[in-house]
């Protein structure tokens, strides 16, 4: 498999370079038009990228009319921007079209949050996240070389589920989120607590409910005593639970959105 920004032959791999801070993915981007300097944090989770207020304050972003988001087990206000276009490196990022309160992720990583690239970022694309050495690829189709446990995917609500099982179930569909730095958040359902969420999803886990070790199964792979979160309602309609860095940084995770799966890998440390 050959890596590059364009998905062509070239020598080098297109990688942007990121930190892992308190479990999350974040580096560094600028403003294409004006070179500001961002901390972007890579959300898979989320439904759409989104800058934060008090950055689209700095930046003297025109706020226009909101529009309804939801996190886990909240609701908030999103405001419609001129789209801000961003780079890493030489690589384009997905254009920014929102602004919204990001304050909540103050709380979670000691690092400032200028915004959230989401799951647009990964459509069409094949992309790996190697926790290892701190790096996202992008690559080529061609993943036929790639080793690793294959996951299939299926996007629901818009996001990227693969199967998760836990104690010996039957694998349900799990959001991929790499904007969560715990290792599982699992729906046992009780039906006093069901209920419909609609509409875009962006967000933290910053009110976890009943913790217990659990083990997990991903394809063939089982990881023994995995801390899981418990939630007695569906988080979002028709998934199972979020499937966060605390589980996946043991991976080298290969996104391959054109073939529908998920590759883990060994991780090289």
């Amino acid at each position: 498999m050959v890596f590059s920004a364009l998905g062509g032959a070239e020598p080098g791999p297109a990688e942007i370079p990121f930190s892992f801070d308190d479990g999350f993915i974040i580096f560094e981007a600028r403003v294409a038009s004006t070179g500001e300097p961002l901390n972007l944090l890579l959300d898979s989770g989320a439904g759409a990228s989104v800058l934060s207020l008090r950055t689209a304050r700095r930046l003297k972003v025109k706020l226009g009319a909101a529009e309804g988001v939801r996190g886990v087990g909240s609701q908030a206000s999103a405001f419609h921007i001129d789209p801000v276009r961003v780079t890493a490196g030489s690589i384009p990022l997905p254009a920014i079209p929102l602004a919204i309160d990001l304050s909540m992720a103050d709380d979670l990583c000691s690092r400032p949050v200028d915004g959230l690239i989401g799951v647009d970022f990964f459509k069409g694309r094949v992309v790996q996240v190697d926790y290892a050495h701190r790096r996202l690829r992008l690559a080529g189709a061609d993943t036929g070389s790639v080793g690793g446990e294959r996951l299939p995917v299926k996007v629901q609500n818009g996001i990227l589920c693969v199967p998760v099982g836990v104690n010996d179930s039957q694998p349900r569909w799990t959001r991929l989120d790499t904007g969560c730095n715990d290792a599982l958040h699992w729906v046992v359902p009780r039906p006093q607590e069901r209920g419909r969420r609609a509409g875009v999803s962006i967000g933290f886990v910053t009110n976890p409910n009943d913790t217990t070790l659990m083990t997990v199964s991903l394809g063939a792979q089982s990881v023994d005593k995995v801390k899981t979160s418990l939630h007695g309602r569906p988080l979002f309609e028709g998934e199972a639970g979020l499937l966060g860095n605390g589980l996946l940084s043991r991976f080298t995770v290969t996104v391959d959105w054109p073939n529908q799966q998920v590759i883990l890998g060994e991780s090289a440390r």
